[in-house]
């Protein structure tokens, strides 16, 4: 058996980069996150990088490689980024940049994808070459893998389901369409359905977890409605019904073995995942499709750190393969 290799995994999102020394076999040696700056994603990764390469040299750890999960549009054979509509990078170049700065092999890609292939290498589904992942956070993501491979398009920004419309005159997105599913089931639409639906019930007990109308996160809703309120129960019910149409379109286009879901969205439980799950099935009932088989994340919020680690060692340029 050859010697245990290690990388070190950083997921970018939109407010915390989170990064590992992952060991090949999945295991987290040691872990930094610091806060995700608005227009710093590209220093920020470089900052856990280099105080996870001291780590390194405390535990006595040798480093192969750095996989890195972004937030946005990535071209990943140049580990640029084209296009992130909730983060800004100070250098979209941002594989170079790291690998200038800590001297090792880097691969870039987008943080769903890697969160996708996290949950193919060591999670839920683990062994399946026909992955969907959907990651529900501030924003949506979404990676898929076909025939073992995960599907990345011409330019990077294929497979992108978080910005698919799912109604035309819905509300706008920052990546420049109107209704796409992100703006229905994803931690910030949620919260601002909240306080859509707060000016029709001021009474609801949403505010008593929000300091105020205006600072109700998805969080708070949740915790409403897991007290039975109605106005809190009524948002993550159109939330999931929400999630249950861009399923569905997931199982038309790539008709997967397995679709995973993850993100912290996901910890919204019953309330949100009951009426998806209702939903999903008349549409599935529909089309004489097979039943789908969801799970939820195994890596749970470590999916994005393992899976760019995993990448990395499989991928990165320049790495040395044993």
């Amino acid at each position: 058996m050859g010697a245990r290799r290690t990388a070190i995994g950083i997921d970018v999102g939109g407010t915390g980069t989170k990064a590992a020394l992952v060991h090949d076999s999945g295991e987290i040696a040691a872990r930094v996150e610091r806060p995700t700056l608005f227009s710093g994603g590209t220093k920020g990764a470089i900052a856990v990088a280099e105080d996870l390469l001291v780590k390194a040299v405390e535990l006595g750890i040798e480093v192969g490689a750095v996989g890195i999960g972004a937030a946005g549009f990535i071209d990943a054979a140049s580990g640029t980024v084209t296009f992130a509509p909730n983060l800004t990078y100070d250098d979209p170049h941002i594989a170079q940049a790291v690998r200038t700065h800590t001297g090792l092999p880097t691969l870039v890609d987008n943080d769903a994808n890697a969160a996708c292939w996290g949950e193919r290498a060591h999670g839920s589904a683990r062994g399946s070459d026909h992955v969907a992942y959907l990651g529900m956070g501030t924003g949506i993501g979404s990676g898929f893998i076909e025939a073992g491979r995960l599907v990345r398009g011409l330019t990077g920004a294929g497979a992108e389901m978080g910005h698919t419309v799912i109604e035309a005159h819905g509300p706008p997105c920052k990546c420049g369409l109107r209704g796409c599913l992100e703006q229905y089931a994803s931690g910030q639409a949620i919260a601002r359905m909240a306080r859509e639906a707060l000016a029709e019930d001021p009474a609801s007990s949403i505010l008593s977890y929000a300091a105020s109308v205006e600072e109700v996160t998805a969080a708070d809703v949740s915790r409403a409605a897991h007290e039975y309120d109605d106005t809190a129960c009524t948002v993550l019910r159109r939330a999931g019904r929400a999630l249950a149409i861009g399923l569905s379109n997931m199982a038309n286009i790539f008709d997967p073995e397995v679709i995973v879901l993850g993100g912290g969205v996901v910890r919204a439980g019953e309330p949100f995942l009951g009426p998806a799950r209702d939903e999903i099935a008349r549409m599935t009932q529909a089309q004489r499709r097979r039943p789908l088989r969801i799970v939820i994340a195994a890596l749970g919020g470590d999916a994005g750190i393992i899976g760019a680690a995993a990448l990395a060692l499989a991928e990165a340029p320049g790495r040395v393969e044993e």
